[in-house]
């Protein structure tokens, strides 16, 4: 059975919405704006961790930080505006979120070109006032160039990660400006660095060896790891859990200022730094202005996932409104998207 509820759909098949469950960490899922952005993604959270480095540490240290983020080459094509792709805002910025280190069934051993289950679009919209995340279900049948339709995920593994924005550009006519994989086996040193995070779960359960118990767990990093592998959620499943822990990481960053204290900074920015892996033409004057607009919004900032529907065993996205989608990042109003279709909105992680 699939961790995010489904939806009834005209056509009879059984639809995979994001739904609303309430996020147990945080009792209701409030309108997100500035804070939200904040607590929601490692790439994100990494940029406003990076930026409070610049108060702390000044230009210096954050370019050294930059310099320290894992390069691979990604080849990007410019879209033609006038064809309808690319934003319809010049300024715009769209990044293409990856994650790796969290296998198909929880394993830590995965190929190099795959994918955790976390394919998801971080858009800033041209102003920098408002911006969102956009979840695309890996297992999306769509046309990858050169292989006819097969599932999202595959592109990665028949062409690495230019070819999956070339999958993800041909299928949403948005320009991909950049692109960062996310590798969730070097999580453990993030938590380790804080000395732990917490997390709330409904019900006992239990992952690697590790029980858990009802309401609020302390977290080592080893324990963070079990928590974000456990094999009896699937995939979707373990995709919100990386996510959740990821916002217990940054509501600890931020709530006890772990920023403040050098040695602590380094500690945790360094372990940060160890996860992220960014395009080589992801220049440190690029990562910091990015980290800037991040902070600076103040604006709506909204997480939606494209709704798809099973049919035939087969996962199929929404035509209708994923068009719609996909014109709400290209027109700045991912927004007014979520207001019209709230079954979309990302859910929290399933406990």
């Amino acid at each position: 059975m699939s961790d995010i509820p489904s939806r009834n759909v005209p056509d009879g098949g059984t639809s995979i919405g994001a739904g609303r469950d309430a996020d147990p960490e945080q009792g209701q899922r409030p309108r997100r704006r500035r804070r939200g952005l904040r607590i929601a993604l490692v790439t994100v959270s990494f940029f406003v961790v990076l930026v409070g480095a610049v108060a702390v540490g000044g230009y210096a240290y954050v370019n050294h930080l930059a310099s320290s983020i894992q390069r691979m080459p990604v080849s990007f094509t410019k879209l033609d505006t006038a064809a309808g792709g690319s934003s319809e805002y010049g300024g715009a910025m769209t990044v293409l979120i990856t994650g790796k280190g969290i296998g198909p069934t929880g394993s830590m051993t995965v190929p190099e070109n795959s994918t955790s289950g976390l394919i998801m679009l971080l858009h800033v919209d041209a102003k920098g006032y408002s911006g969102g995340v956009v979840s695309i279900p890996p297992q999306s049948l769509v046309r990858v160039p050169g292989h006819g339709r097969t599932e999202l995920q595959n592109a990665l593994k028949f062409g690495g990660p230019t070819l999956l924005v070339q999958t993800v550009e041909n299928l949403t006519h948005v320009q991909i400006n950049h692109y960062a994989r996310i590798d969730f086996a070097h999580v453990d040193r993030v938590v380790n660095a804080m000395g732990g995070v917490n997390v709330t779960l409904p019900d006992v359960a239990s992952s690697f060896g590790h029980v858990f118990h009802i309401g609020v767990n302390h977290l080592n990093g080893f324990q963070a790891l079990a928590y974000a592998r456990q094999t009896s959620l699937t995939q979707e499943g373990r995709v919100l859990r990386q996510q959740s822990l990821m916002r217990a990481v940054i509501r600890k960053i931020e709530f006890q200022h772990l920023l403040t204290n050098p040695l602590t900074m380094n500690r945790v920015l360094n372990a940060l730094i160890s996860m992220l892996t960014v395009d080589s033409n992801f220049t440190n004057s690029e990562i910091e202005h990015l980290a800037k607009e991040v902070r600076d919004l103040t604006g709506s900032t909204d997480y939606v996932t494209a709704p798809v529907h099973m049919r035939a065993g087969l996962v199929l996205l929404d035509r209708a409104i994923s068009r719609q989608l996909w014109a709400a990042i290209r027109q700045d109003s991912i927004s007014e998207f979520a207001r019209r279709y709230p079954f979309t909105v990302t859910p929290a992680a399933p406990q």
